[in-house]
């Protein structure tokens, strides 16, 4: 059984945004590979063209149907902005240091997210390991997560 993914409303909306982005490279795409085929044939062997555009098509169909799945599969979080500040919930921005188990530790910080994180805008997601381990936790909160059967300790400095 596949876990539900969590999702904010603006999460969401995100996730839908990008199935029409995915949808809509998937026609012109279409339409590219139709152009290929007219233009060179469309056996694969003798059109290259043809053959990366039906590649990467195959790729967006995938893409495509992993997302309409996450969104059939949605589960929706209400955040409740009067809850308390010190408790992580979805928005709270974190600093924490994170030990791996050979002993190297580093401070970090970042903003949870309902949906998917974004590691090049700090955005962690309530859906990671990581997520899951702090999420309604307060300052001062010390535990475990494992990632690709790596152990590491987590301890929260800090809760914005």
């Amino acid at each position: 059984m596949t876990q539900k993914l969590k999702f904010t409303k603006a999460g969401f909306e995100e996730l839908n945004k990008e199935l029409e982005l995915k949808q809509k490279e998937l026609r012109q795409l279409g339409k590219y590979k139709n152009q290929a085929a007219e233009n060179e044939g469309d056996a694969w062997h003798d059109n290259f063209a043809f053959e990366q555009t039906e590649i990467k098509e195959r790729g967006l169909i995938y893409e495509i149907n992993q997302l309409k799945h996450q969104i059939e599969t949605a589960e929706l979080i209400e955040t409740d902005p009067d809850e308390d500040e010190s408790v992580i919930k979805v928005g709270s921005k974190i600093r924490v240091y994170m030990e791996e188990s050979d002993g190297y530790g580093e401070e970090d910080t970042f903003i949870l997210t309902g949906g998917q994180g974004k590691f090049d805008e700090n955005k962690v997601s309530i859906n990671s390991p990581i997520g899951e381990c702090i999420l309604g936790k307060t300052v001062g909160f010390e535990g475990k997560y494992s990632v690709n059967g790596n152990i590491i300790k987590i301890k929260v400095l800090k809760v914005e």
